[in-house]
């Protein structure tokens, strides 16, 4: 990735963030911020924080997801007719742990 590629993912990410809407969306979208408790400051910080973004933090997220890829662990929550439905077509759940 270089810088110009780096600009323009900024500046999708922006629009898509900040994008225009019309009064019944900019009210939905009030809402929600005040129903999840998300105030004006946290969306400010997380627009600074897109905006500020480097290639070393695209490195650096890169490094993470490889590191999850190659020792992550995935969870599932299933009944036992579930679990082995998914075993018979594929052996997704090598270890089962009965939880209740």
């Amino acid at each position: 990735m270089d810088d110009d590629v780096l600009t323009k993912a900024i500046i999708g990410t922006i629009g898509a963030v900040d994008s225009y809407q019309l009064p019944d969306a900019k009210g939905y979208s009030s809402l929600m911020r005040y129903l999840l408790g998300i105030t004006d400051e946290e969306c400010q910080q997380r627009r600074e924080e897109i905006l500020s973004t480097s290639l070393k933090d695209f490195n650096e997220f890169a490094d993470a997801v490889a590191t999850i890829r190659d020792n992550g662990v995935v969870v599932a929550v299933a009944s036992p007719n579930d679990v082995e439905a998914a075993n018979k077509e594929k052996a997704v759940f090598p270890e089962i742990k009965k939880c209740l």
